[in-house]
Parts: structure tokens; sequence; C-alpha cells
């Protein structure tokens, strides 16, 4: 999964945003247990209820344990419902009061012989689904199983325990650790899912912020530029003097740079679509680098080397930026006349280059704008790394990003 730093948050920022994540998902898990702790007391109640024996003496401690399992319920419920803050302490208290109350009840109803013990199962799923930790909820599971054991041997009058029993012992225990297996890999699934999807939805966001710092900081001074450009070339034509045809031409040279810059810096937010439709990275590239010769006039091409595996938009999305980032350097700092992409795609890791045979690196290029540092961002985001190098003989620059997978398996 790819890590929440973007270039719009510090450190700390990005810090909140885990926490923000965290404290989501653990409001959501908590939420899913009150319910079924609802439906759970609820039904204990009832069955206490129907047909009881209202002068046995274990009826009023089975009460007394539901009816404050519910006012703990209650307000657990009342205050995810106002907003306020529930941590992961709240939730163990909840786990805590459900064990005990179970376990009190079985050590009054007879222990192993008593089918109370059934209510352990959605009392550890519940724990299993807000504590997606797969070693807590073990040592949870192997609490209950080893005090529930303990009970059945202890307090069973008037049972002999044999192997029936013992078998009988045996697969419930067994029933508990499935049950609390099965939840937590299916919580940890569903936990998963729900921050990726966050994360899509933030990067969709951060990719709304660029577009529109890339039209206010690049396009609108361009329209801008170009429009002054044709207003000084009227003036210069009306004039009709042929001192000024020197001046003409290179006001409409200076105007179609102008111009063909601007087009290419839209193709960025059109050609990530694409992206975004499930094509493959080389594909898109592949294309991008045709469209960038169309209008540059400055020829461009991909070479691929190994097969594409699955990238995940947002990392198919992020290594497109640095592409693009890297030939625009090259058509607005570099006067290239070409440009080579090339994609590798290796065991371990891919490693993606764009050369051009330009004039070279300047020795301030990193402080230069803000195309370096988006690229070298858009790198640590994947969990890779990014260098700019020159040419032979100083000329042309080469600028490679590698990502290992293993940086980003959970979303790679």
């Amino acid at each position: 999964m790819i890590p929440q730093f973007t270039p719009d948050h510090s450190p700390a920022e990005s810090g909140r945003v885990h926490d923000g994540n965290y404290l989501d998902d653990l409001r959501y898990s908590i939420r899913i247990s009150v319910w079924v702790r609802w439906f759970v007391v609820i039904a204990w109640l009832v069955q206490l209820n129907y047909r009881a024996n209202f002068d046995h003496p274990s009826y009023f401690a089975h009460t007394l344990f539901a009816v404050l399992a519910l006012a703990l319920n209650w307000y657990i419920h009342y205050r995810i419902e106002t907003d306020q803050t529930v941590t992961w302490r709240w939730a163990l208290v909840l786990s805590v009061v459900d064990a005990a109350g179970i376990t009190a009840g079985l050590a009054i109803s007879g222990g192993f012989s008593n089918t109370l013990f059934v209510l352990y199962y959605p009392a550890l799923a519940m724990f299993a689904v807000v504590f997606t930790s797969f070693r807590l909820s073990l040592a949870a599971v192997t609490l209950v199983a080893f005090v529930y054991a303990t009970l059945s041997l202890v307090i069973a009058p008037g049972l002999e325990f044999g192997i029936k029993e013992e078998k009988v012992l045996f697969t419930r225990i067994v029933g508990m650790y499935a049950v609390v297996a099965a939840v937590n890999l299916v919580s940890r699934y569903e936990r998963v899912r729900r921050r990726e999807a966050v994360e899509r939805e933030q990067e969709l966001q951060r990719e709304r912020i660029e577009m529109s710092q890339t039209i206010h900081d690049t396009m609108a001074q361009s329209t801008y530029m170009i429009g002054l450009g044709l207003e000084t070339m009227r003036e210069i034509a009306e004039s009709r003097n042929e001192e000024d045809q020197d001046q003409l031409i290179a006001r409409i040279e200076a105007t179609h740079g102008l111009s063909r810059s601007m087009m290419w810096a839209l193709r960025h937010s059109i050609d990530i679509g694409s992206i975004f439709e499930g094509r493959e990275l080389n594909r898109v590239l592949r294309s991008h680098a045709s469209t960038f010769t169309t209008i540059t006039s400055i020829p461009a091409e991909l070479v691929q080397t190994g097969e594409e595996p699955y990238l995940p938009a947002v990392t198919r999305g992020l290594l497109f930026s640095i592409a693009h980032n890297a030939m625009t350097n090259a058509l607005r700092h570099a006067n290239a006349d070409r440009v080579t992409l090339a994609l590798d795609f290796r065991e371990d890791q891919l490693q993606m280059s764009i050369a051009d045979n330009g004039i070279g690196l300047p020795d301030d290029y990193a402080s230069r704008g803000h195309g370096f540092r988006n690229m070298q961002v858009d790198a640590g985001r994947l969990g890779g790394s990014l260098e700019a190098t020159p040419g032979d003989s100083g000329r042309g620059t080469t600028v490679t990003c590698e990502v290992p997978y293993n940086a980003n398996r959970g979303g790679m």
C-alpha cells in the first residue's frame, strides 16, 4: 500500500492523515460490534424471560449482567452517534464485560452442561472485528478458552468427564479459534479495502489540486502571454515597417513555443485518464510519447524490457506523472531534439528512465521550479528513488526512477 504522504502535507500532517484513517476504522468497527451486541443481549434477555422461573437463583444474576451490558452498550452507542471520541479502550472494556458476563453466567448455571457458552462465539467475533491484530485476537481467544476449559472441568455437578465430554469440549474450543481466525481475516481484508478506497480518493484529490496549480501557474500564464504576443504582432504588422519584420518573426516563434508548451501541459490531464481506465503503463506512455512528437515535433519513443506486472492505478499514475514532468523539462529547458523513454521490468523492481540529448543540467537544477521536486516526491510515495544524471560530455539528461516491488507489496 502506498504511504500517505503528499507534497501538500508536512510529515506532521501526514501523521494526522494516518491517525484519521485509524480512528475512522476503529469507529466503524466499534459501531458494528455495538449493533451485534444489541441483538445478542436483547436475545439473551428474551431467552431468560421465556417461560422463566423467576424464583431460580440464577435468574437475577443473569438479568443483572444483561442489563449492565445493555447500559454500557447504550453509552458507547451514544458516544458514537454524538461524534464523541471512542478509543480502543472502550472497545476493550466492552469485550471484557462480555467475557466476564458469559463466564459468570456459566459459573452460576452449571458450567459445561449449560448452552450459555455459545455466547462466547459472537463475543470473540466482535473482539476480532475491532482488534484486527491476529496476535491480539489469538491471545484473547486463548485466554477465553483456558477460562472456559477450567470452568467446565471444575464446575460440573453430577457430570463425569469422560472421552465424550472431552471431545465436545475440544470441539467447542476449536470452534472459538475458527470463529476468531475467520472474522479477523475478513475484518482485516475489509479494512484494507476501505483504506485503499480512502487512499484512492486522496490521490484523486491530490491530482485535482495539482491540476489546479498547473492551470494557475502554467496554463493561465501561458494563455496571457500568448494573448499579449498576438496583440504585439498585430501592432507590428499594422506598422508595415520592414525593420520590424525580424521582431515580428521572433514574436511569432515565441508565441508558437508558448502554445506548444501549453498544449503539452494539457496532455497530462487528458492522457492520465487512460491510467484510471485501467490501461497498462507502457501503453499509456507509448501513446504519450507519440503525442509529444506530434505537438512538439521532437521525436520521442518508448523502449520496454520485460513484461509489465500488475500495477495499481495509483502507482501507474505517479510513474506517468514523473515521465510527463521529465518530458516537460526536456521541452522547456533542455532544447533537445530527441527524447527516449525506457521501461525495464525486472524481477524485483521496475526502472523507468527518460533521456534527452539537450543542453544538460544546470548546477542549480534541483532548486529551479517545482518539477524535479515533484518527481522526487512522487518517487518517494512509491517507496522508490529518483535521480537526474548528465549525459556524456555534459550534454543531455537522464532522469531515472527505481521502484522495488516489495516496497509496495500491499499496493503493487
